[in-house]
């Protein structure tokens, strides 16, 4: 039995060795950055197209609790049926594609990026029903991967 157990204590350093050799790094698609952008760049962008807002939702980046920080900055805005991306220091706008009550979906074929949405709660109704605030998670697909993003909606409505 000693023996043995010697034998296989020698062999542990070469196993290690050749386990370590045989391990390959997987590497996965890295995932779109999505980048701030503020409400009036978006708002201006909507209004160069010769269109007027209704409605509107400014979604800000948000922890696992749907949380914001006080510096939070927006990451997506919808304006009517518009929802609008900043990547690679660009302005994106994607064209509403579906909508649901509880969630979207938004493309954008020149840019190969399609973007949506489900909600996840809504609350703080305003007195008419006619806005509130909603937790958010957000997914935005290109062909580089995807990133998923939980975010809060601020005052999301007319």
């Amino acid at each position: 039995m000693k023996r043995s157990m010697t034998s296989l204590l020698a062999c542990l350093p070469l196993l290690f060795l050749c386990t370590a050799c045989a391990v390959t790094e997987q590497t996965e698609k890295p995932a779109t950055q999505l980048q701030s952008l503020s409400y009036d760049e978006a708002l201006q962008a909507y209004h160069s197209a010769g269109r007027d807002e209704n409605y509107r939702c400014i979604h800000q980046a948000a922890d696992d609790h749907y949380k914001t920080s006080a510096d939070a900055q927006a990451v997506a805005i919808v304006i009517d049926e518009v929802l609008y991306l900043k990547r690679d220091g660009r302005l994106l706008e994607l064209g509403q594609m579906e909508i649901s009550e509880k969630a979207a979906r938004y493309t954008n074929s020149e840019a190969q990026i399609e973007a949506g949405y489900s909600i996840i709660k809504q609350f703080n109704f305003s007195e008419y029903n006619e806005s509130d605030d909603r937790n958010v998670d957000l997914w935005v697909k290109t062909p580089e991967g995807t990133q998923h993003v939980k975010t809060f909606g601020n005052r999301c409505g007319i």
